[in-house]
């Protein structure tokens, strides 16, 4: 009986690799965890993967055991020899899902596949989008990961999260309505952030906890950056929905300033934000009913009621801990501070 391992090793250098499966073995790994979830990366070219260590930085800690893993593979072949990819590639990209998958096109520099309720993606890159690892986290690793997330025991909101003294303080509004302004207000004035942009809702170990992304980050309208010197001098520019923005990593700051690990939900204040012409600041109640409108337009995109319904159920957990209040901001800023403290 011949030996199959001895026959493949002697003669399988002169096979033809016709799929490339010799090329695009992949020889490297890293190992991050994104809300205790390991996430094993993989690829035939190293410097990809620093898109990982880029991505860990950005989601909460936490010291969650036994979660399932998830798998991302990154395969870089010869044959894409597209040019560098524009700055604004994000812009550009293509999303086709349905069911419990995705797909993400990113024209001449790859694709995408992702099998989000196994926790797998598969993604070929362009070398010249491999060489930016940063930018592939922007427009593909981070779009994988928040998935993910929301497939696995998570629910999601729009929102500015800050914490003070272990409490959650929430802030919801439309665009260009001040939040991440008066946010930053806060953490001038003892508040810590947990993130500016999305905030995850999920059951871990009896207890609700509450994670944010990204973290430690928050952006600002130009018009704001006088206010805010210290911060603006900091400040890197980033186009968000056709409009200028002004990214600050507040590590560069003051690192004391960002909350980085999830926490357990005991105590919420749910605010919804309103700006008025007026130079006071303003605290009214807010009923459950009035609010419910607002967390579906805040929420996940378009999916199933099955996704719906558990993401819903999230946040009526967390409802049970929060105060809900209407939170109407004038032009005063220390009236803001003193109006917001009150909830204390």
């Amino acid at each position: 009986m011949p030996d199959y391992n001895e026959l493949y090793r002697k003669h399988n250098q002169e096979m033809e690799d016709f799929w490339s499966r010799r090329a695009n073995a992949p020889r490297y790994q890293k190992v991050i965890r994104i809300f205790g979830h390991p996430v094993i990366f993989d690829s035939n070219h190293e410097k990809v993967l620093d898109s990982a260590m880029f991505a860990e930085e950005m989601y909460s800690t936490a010291d969650f055991t036994d979660e399932p893993t998830w798998r991302i593979h990154i395969t870089i072949p010869s044959h894409l020899t597209a040019d560098s990819p524009p700055q604004r590639l994000i812009d550009l990209i293509h999303y086709t899902g349905a069911d419990e998958w995705l797909s993400i096109d990113l024209l001449d520099w790859g694709h995408c596949f992702a099998d989000m309720k196994r926790g797998e993606a598969y993604a070929v890159l362009s070398p010249s989008l491999a060489e930016r690892p940063e930018q592939v986290c922007q427009v593909l690793i981070n779009t994988i990961l928040t998935n993910f997330i929301t497939r696995h025991g998570y629910s999601m909101l729009h929102a500015s999260a800050l914490i003070k003294d272990k409490n959650i303080l929430l802030l919801q509004a439309p665009h260009g309505t001040g939040k991440s302004t008066t946010a930053l207000r806060l953490l001038l004035n003892g508040y810590k952030l947990l993130s500016d942009s999305m905030v995850y809702i999920g059951e871990r170990g009896n207890e609700l906890w509450m994670g944010g992304f990204p973290v430690g980050r928050i952006k600002l309208r130009t018009d704001m950056l006088p206010l805010f010197p210290a911060l603006a001098a900091q400040a890197e520019e980033e186009r968000v929905r056709n409009e200028t923005k002004h990214r600050v990593e507040l590590k560069r700051v003051d690192e004391a300033m960002a909350h980085p690990q999830l926490i357990p939900i005991r105590r919420v204040e749910y605010c919804l934000l309103e700006r008025w012409d007026k130079s006071e600041s303003k605290i009214e109640s807010l009923s459950e009913n009035e609010l419910w409108r607002e967390i579906m337009v805040n929420s996940l995109h378009y999916d199933s009621e099955e996704m719906w319904n558990e993401n819903l159920r999230r946040i009526e957990l967390m409802l049970k801990h929060a105060n809900l209040h209407r939170l109407r901001i004038g032009a005063s800023e220390d009236a803001i501070i003193k109006t917001v403290n009150t909830l204390w």
